[in-house]
């Protein structure tokens, strides 16, 4: 009985392991050309705030943002940058201005489409909650990023970062 049962063991313990694979490990970033999330924002009063994503995104790559299910009475902002070591580098939505691109109301969506990037690199996308134009301190949205080519998720998105130096103009 003994040997039937240690072999019934060795057995189970054979099968689970061959289920495992190094492919269960932690995943790295695979090159995609479609990005979702839906998000939200709290803000402290008085503050606007921003969800920041990284991509790596290719030379020649072409881009279309969204930002859509917009709730809270919130107004969007967003800069698209080149990471620089620092956020908030010329803005690519603003014609390389240094203001956030915000041309809508409150619960408003935005989409830009055909945004050229003209280097290989690391770039910010800021997803700004205007303080002195939404209602509250809270708001929900929905972001897509659709590319021509593939490019990589980067690291883990900041959330709910007061926006430094903000300022918005509709270009």
């Amino acid at each position: 009985m003994r040997t039937q049962i240690k072999k019934t063991v060795i057995i189970l313990l054979a099968v689970l392991f061959a289920n495992c694979s190094k492919n269960d490990s932690p995943s790295v970033n695979e090159s995609i050309t479609l990005f979702e999330v839906t998000e939200e924002w709290h803000c402290d009063l008085g503050e606007t705030c921003e969800d920041l994503y990284q991509f790596e995104f290719t030379e020649g790559t072409r881009i279309s943002i969204s930002v859509e299910a917009v709730t809270g009475k919130s107004v969007v902002s967003l800069d698209l940058s080149a990471e620089f070591g620092q956020y908030g580098g010329p803005n690519l939505l603003n014609a390389g201005k240094i203001t956030y691109h915000g041309c809508t109301g409150q619960n408003e969506n935005v989409s830009l489409t055909n945004i050229l990037i003209s280097e290989t690199g690391t770039y910010n996308l800021a997803i700004a909650r205007d303080w002195g134009l939404s209602a509250g301190v809270d708001g929900a949205y929905k972001l897509t990023v659709i590319s021509d080519t593939e490019f990589t998720e980067g690291e883990t998105p900041l959330d709910d970062m007061v926006a430094t130096n903000y300022e918005r103009e509709c270009i």
